[in-house]
C-alpha cells in the first residue's frame, strides 16, 4: 500500500500505492503502515548488504549459544533460553563487525548477546560490561523509558531478574 523513497530517516517520501484504501485508514493505521514500509525497506537493504559482503553461513541463536557458553558477548552475564523476543533478555545473534561496516554473516563474525544489549550497543555505542549490565537491568525494571520517566513499580520477578543481571546472583 505504501512504499518509501528518498534519503535518510526524517527525509523519506511515502508513495501511496492504493489511494482508496489509504483514505479509509485512521491516522494510527496510517502510522503503522508507514512503519511497516520503513521496516520492509530496511530489511531489503540489510539483505542486500549481507549478500554483497561475501559468504553467509546458516546458523541459529541456539547453535551460537551452545558455542559461546550462553554468555552475552557485550555484558558478559548469562543468557537464558527461557526468554523469547521481544523480552530484553532474549538471546540474539550479534555481529562483531557490523554488516553496515562490511562484516560478513558467518560463524566467525557472530556472537551471542541479549536482545537489549545488542540493540543498545548499536544505538549508544560500546560500553564496559558493567555499564551494559546496568542498562539491561534498568530496562527490565523500568521498561524502555528508564528510571524516573514513568511511574512503574517493578514486580518481584523484574526485581529478581535485575539482581541476577547486575551480578548479585550471577545469572540472567
Amino acid at each position: 500500500m505504501v512504499e518509501v523513497s528518498g534519503g535518510r530517516p526524517g527525509q523519506w517520501t511515502f508513495d501511496v500505492l492504493d489511494q482508496d484504501r489509504w483514505s479509509s485508514l485512521t491516522e494510527e493505521e496510517r502510522k503503522a503502515e508507514r512503519h511497516r514500509a520503513v521496516k520492509r525497506r530496511q530489511n531489503r537493504r540489510r539483505a542486500q548488504r549481507i549478500r554483497e559482503n561475501g559468504p553467509r553461513d546458516v546458523y541459529t541463536p541456539v547453535q551460537i549459544g551452545d558455542r559461546d557458553g550462553w554468555r552475552c558477548v557485550i555484558c558478559h552475564s548469562a543468557v537464558s533460553r527461557a526468554f523469547t523476543s521481544p523480552h530484553p533478555c532474549s538471546p540474539t545473534v550479534h555481529h562483531v563487525i557490523e554488516v553496515m561496516a562490511g562484516g560478513t554473516d558467518t560463524l566467525d563474525n557472530v556472537a551471542l548477546a541479549h536482545r537489549f544489549c545488542n540493540s543498545d550497543s548499536y544505538t549508544w555505542g560500546q560500553k564496559t560490561p558493567a555499564e551494559a549490565r546496568q542498562r539491561l537491568a534498568d530496562r527490565v525494571l523500568y521498561g524502555k523509558h528508564g528510571p524516573g520517566r514513568r511511574d512503574r513499580v517493578p514486580d518481584a520477578d523484574a526485581v529478581a531478574l535485575a539482581d541476577e543481571i547486575t551480578g548479585r546472583l550471577d545469572d540472567c
